[in-house]
């Protein structure tokens, strides 16, 4: 069929190697694969972040990749570029440094923290106007450096998705034994 894209805002980004990824830039994205005339046969959402694999109205085959994305870690991107300033990000205090590995330089990751100091990147012109602000929740890694300049659809930093229920068996075996402890109730109700 071929693609269309539906409140997608694509957005290219140069990488550090040179290469340009297309990056979705909107939560509620839809990519629709349409028939010669129009008629929608398929339809996919469009994580936020995704880097996005084919082009606007292009034919594609079955089989082809449209979008990939990371399911383990949530992104926070920039939604227009600029400089980065950094309020609130003290070490120690708002933030930690995590441990070196593999000779990478450890990353700066909120951690919880109490009281009036609310962590978030700024992204301001060069005279200093205030374009965006992005709050940090705990857990979120920092990737870009104070002054640093970024364009739209980078990546500021990222927290890990949460996993949810439970892990392995040994979670479901508490309820286990609830149902098990059978106990008189006080007032017993009479049931028809």
């Amino acid at each position: 069929g071929i693609i269309q894209y539906r409140d997608i805002n694509a957005v290219p980004v140069t990488q550090k190697d040179g290469e340009v990824l297309t990056i979705a830039l909107k939560r509620n994205g839809e990519m629709l694969i349409v028939d010669q005339k129009d008629r929608e046969l398929d339809k996919f959402k469009v994580p936020y972040g995704a880097v996005i694999l084919v082009e606007n109205s292009a034919k594609i085959k079955a089989g082809t990749p449209l979008f990939s994305w990371d399911p383990h870690r949530t992104p926070i991107l920039a939604e227009i570029g600029g400089l980065i300033r950094f309020v609130d990000v003290i070490i120690g205090e708002t933030i930690g440094i995590e441990e070196e590995r593999k000779g990478q330089a450890g990353k700066p990751i909120v951690i919880e923290h109490k009281g009036d100091k609310h962590p978030q990147i700024i992204i301001e012109d060069a005279d200093g106007k205030i374009l965006d602000v992005h709050y940090l929740p705990a857990g979120a890694r920092i990737e870009v450096v104070e002054g640093q300049n970024v364009q739209a659809g980078q990546l500021l930093a990222h927290q890990p998705r949460a996993t949810g229920g439970t892990q392995d068996i040994t979670g479901g075996l508490p309820r286990v034994t609830e149902v098990f402890e059978a106990r008189k109730p006080k007032d017993p109700a009479a049931m028809a």
